[in-house]
């Protein structure tokens, strides 16, 4: 199975951990250390708090939406808008999302679930899809910014322009298309590339601005964010980091630092780049997705995962292995796809660095 023959379920998905109910600060605020503290957080979960029918998707929904602020930037390159909130004991965790721009339709999608345990199997998430008949009223003013009004109430949302945002000259090789530029929940900002002779995907470091530290792991060439646990190759062909890793755990808690699979360019893909690319990969698709990479019924989209899923970085071995021995550029970049096996490139890990499933939640695959 290639990395690509993998499916996303659209109709559900989502990542939560910390609350994203807040716009960027102000330069006045820049000065003072932005604290987090135990006391918040108890709190918040012995305060006094309203009534809400937790299975019930429009009462959630009405009482999130109160709570948000008038404006809210969405970072995120497939446009989640992320929050928690803590409830009656349980913290919760969703999301609100827009379509990519030319498939927008008037809604906006929004789903919450408990958040995501090791102990236990995921609980059931509750999603829906709100518009005018639900008393939702949801409008784009251009491909970057919408507004939702719902009771009275308007929220401005704002997608980055990241348009402009170019690799740094000698990080797409001649050889190589740019698919476009990605900002994961993790922070994280990403080149999304396809290597043409070796058809895999390949996810590059743009650490501008830097939001991790980076530590050498003890195989040679690899080094791993402190934060969010990605390991990075430094690539011998090309002045650049490629993404080899992210750490299991996270993706079995869907967190933040489940890597940038869910986060891929939409708004700023050029044409038909991305379609073609996984028609080269999978030929026996062609006129059967969507220039997103999605099928017919909007429900379901490949998953770009060429990295591994490592329990320890040591995991990561036979990737820099294959690496380190292949000279042919295109054999090399294979070594990248960590699904691919064999002379074509290292074997997934074992164990601890299995991938997980590949459908990952409700509301965040379209």
């Amino acid at each position: 199975m290639t990395a690509y023959s993998q499916f996303l379920s659209k109709a559900f998905a989502f990542a939560f951990p910390t609350i994203l109910l807040a716009t960027p600060l102000a330069a006045a605020d820049a000065a003072t250390l932005k604290l987090r503290t135990n006391q918040q957080i108890i709190e918040d979960l012995t305060r006094q708090e309203p009534e809400i029918d937790m299975t019930n998707v429009d009462a959630v929904f009405a009482s999130v939406f109160e709570a948000l602020p008038e404006k809210a930037v969405v970072y995120p390159t497939e446009s989640y808008y992320y929050f928690t909130f803590p409830y009656k004991g349980m913290v919760y965790a969703g999301n609100l999302r827009f379509d990519a721009w030319d498939q927008f339709d008037g809604k906006v999608h929004f789903a919450y679930f408990p958040e995501y345990a090791f102990w236990r199997k995921p609980l059931d998430p509750a999603y829906k899809k709100l518009g005018k008949e639900d008393g939702v009223d949801v409008k784009q003013i251009d491909k970057l910014h919408y507004t939702v009004t719902f009771k009275g109430k308007t929220v401005a949302f704002e997608l980055p322009d990241l348009s402009k945002t170019k690799p740094a000259p000698g990080v797409v090789r001649d050889d190589e298309t740019y698919i476009g530029p990605i900002w994961d929940e993790s922070g994280v900002k990403f080149d999304l590339v396809f290597n043409k002779p070796s058809k895999t995907f390949l996810y590059v470091l743009n650490d501008a601005p830097k939001v991790d530290q980076y530590e050498d792991a003890t195989i040679p060439g690899v080094t791993v964010g402190n934060r969010t646990s990605f390991a990075f190759y430094k690539d011998k062909l090309a002045d650049r980091r490629i993404l080899i890793g992210v750490f299991m755990g996270n993706t079995q808690l869907n967190n933040y630092f489940d890597g940038p699979f869910d986060q891929l360019p939409d708004n700023f893909i050029e044409g038909d780049a991305l379609r073609n690319a996984l028609i080269e990969i999978e030929p026996s698709m062609k006129g059967k997705m969507d220039r997103y990479g999605s099928d017919p019924s909007g429900e379901v989209r490949y998953a770009i995962t060429t990295y591994m899923y490592y329990g320890d970085v040591e995991d990561l071995k036979p990737i820099v292995d294959c690496a380190a021995k292949e000279t042919d550029a295109p054999k090399y970049y294979a070594c990248f796809d960590a699904k691919q096996a064999g002379e074509d490139g290292p074997e997934q890990g074992d164990g601890k660095g299995d991938t997980p499933a590949a459908s990952k939640d409700p509301a965040e695959k379209k």
